[in-house]
């Protein structure tokens, strides 16, 4: 519960004590054993005097929770939570965050490494969204910031996306490109990670539009200094640097990244229509990525915090072509 005019009260089940409330300094209250979650959680808003007031509930609140504050509070007056409201709230991360968040980038680093450890030409993509979930798992994640997802395209393959949730067996044949997007979630944060390997001899182009993307992920990186640039602007300056490759056309415009924290996809968005400067203490997934169908698909992902005259990269995967032979 947060009050406009007092610090917040965070209610927990006593087996999360451990878990999420060690060293919190704020107010911590147990639910009591056996007691209904809404049903005292109405209590406790009740208890604060805050009938005949507005309460703001988030836009995916249960609705037997918005019933049970609803009858405990019958003169107040519920509004949803705008999304720019929490979006201004977990804009600038703190140091705790971001540690966090390296932690997860670390985590996903590391897991990818293994999963391209095991990747044969001619291997199913099932055996290998198997082992993307496998490694995510191993390295520590709690779970996916997002369903992760193979894209394999070339040798006169379809572009197909893989899930690690369904089965729809594709042999990786030489000739292919793999487009890997995945993520985990860490203490509540998320990391989110792309990179693409070749099955085989690259095709030519696709090496060279892996070269560009790796190249505007850096440049981006220079610009982002706290106040330089519009999200944007960041997103105009790469598809200019990727035009001077002469990938202008092959270049995926719709956005070049997003913020991300608590969610894996967060506001300020980078795509026209995000105006304010960026901040030092944002963090954001940058994600230029290049295709031609029937030939090749090829993303490069990273998270980044921004500081002081620049941004600093929390993914640490190389930026060498990936090839598998």
């Amino acid at each position: 519960m947060l009050r406009m005019d007092g610090d917040p009260t965070l209610i927990l089940r006593p087996s999360w004590i451990r878990e999420y409330a060690e060293g919190l300094p704020f107010e911590v209250v147990i639910l009591p054993d056996g007691a209904d979650p809404d049903t005292f959680l109405a209590e406790s808003v009740r208890a604060l005097g805050l009938d005949g007031q507005v309460i703001g509930v988030p836009k995916m609140l249960w609705g037997q929770t918005l019933l049970s504050l609803q009858a405990a509070l019958p003169a107040a007056r519920f509004v949803a939570l705008s999304d720019e409201f929490i979006d201004r709230v977990r804009e600038i991360k703190d140091p705790d965050e971001i540690e966090t968040l390296e932690t997860a980038a670390r985590i996903t680093d590391a897991a990818f490494a293994d999963v391209i450890a095991s990747i044969r030409p001619g291997m199913l993509d099932r055996d290998l969204a198997i082992e993307v979930d496998y490694q995510l798992k191993k390295h520590g994640g709690d779970g996916y910031s997002f369903i992760p997802a193979v894209v394999i395209d070339g040798h006169g393959a379809r572009y197909a996306r893989t899930w690690v949730d369904r089965d729809e067996p594709r042999p990786l044949n030489h000739g292919t490109s793999l487009a890997f997007d995945l993520g985990v979630r860490y203490r509540g944060y998320c990391s989110d990670f792309g990179r693409s390997a070749f099955i085989g001899e690259p095709d030519p182009t696709a090496l060279a539009a892996w070269q560009s993307i790796t190249r505007v992920i850096q440049l981006a990186m220079a610009e982002m200094g706290d106040g330089r640039i519009t999200p944007n602007g960041i997103h105009d300056f790469v598809v200019d640097e990727v035009s001077k490759d002469g990938f202008r056309e092959q270049f995926s415009w719709y956005a070049l990244g997003h913020a991300i924290g608590m969610d894996v996809h967060e506001n300020p968005w980078m795509t026209p229509g995000f105006e304010e400067p960026i901040r030092a203490g944002m963090c954001f997934a940058l994600e230029p990525k290049i295709g031609i169908p029937g030939r090749f698909y090829v993303r490069c992902e990273d998270v980044v915090v921004v500081e002081g005259d620049r941004a600093r990269p929390l993914t640490r995967y190389p930026y060498d072509p990936i090839v598998i032979e």
